[in-house]
């Protein structure tokens, strides 16, 4: 059988739990807990070691989503970031399709307003779609796709 002042100090002094003593001793946790409920202080230890572990898994638990909430932030930053760079390219590409040192291509014009076309496959050709709002005359109404 086992040593009750052992199991006393395993448990009260030296704070191991009872699965660690059972391991120790040889034997079921439930003898260890039947050992243990003998001693007054038993109880109120149980409640306490209760509370510390309530307490570090709320501390657990909040910076786990305090880091859940830091990635998912710099995840947004970095697409933010993706879409504004790929938004600047665009714009320098209008920008150099519009430039006044050139004239605009149909082609060009077709590329800048491309969603406002839909495709036909048996012609190969773009479309103007006038759901989208009125043509204006210097908008191609077809356009040929080069395949």
């Amino acid at each position: 059988m086992c040593d009750k002042k052992r199991i006393y100090d395993l448990f009260f002094i030296e704070k191991k739990r009872v699965v660690d003593i059972a391991n120790l001793e040889g034997v079921s946790k439930q003898a260890i807990s039947k050992i243990l409920k003998q001693f007054p202080e038993f109880k109120q230890e149980k409640e306490r070691r209760k509370a510390e572990n309530k307490e570090k898994n709320k501390k657990w638990t909040n910076e786990y989503k305090k880091q859940k909430r830091q990635q998912l932030r710099e995840q947004q930053m970095e697409e933010e970031e993706a879409l504004l760079a790929g938004m600047r390219l665009l714009q320098a590409q209008s920008a150099a399709e519009m430039s006044k040192k050139r004239r605009i291509t149909d082609e060009g014009i077709v590329t800048i307003l491309i969603h406002h076309y839909d495709y036909d496959k048996d012609r190969k050709i773009l479309k103007f779609n006038e759901s989208c709002g009125s043509r204006p005359n210097d908008v191609p109404e077809r356009f040929a796709v080069k395949v």
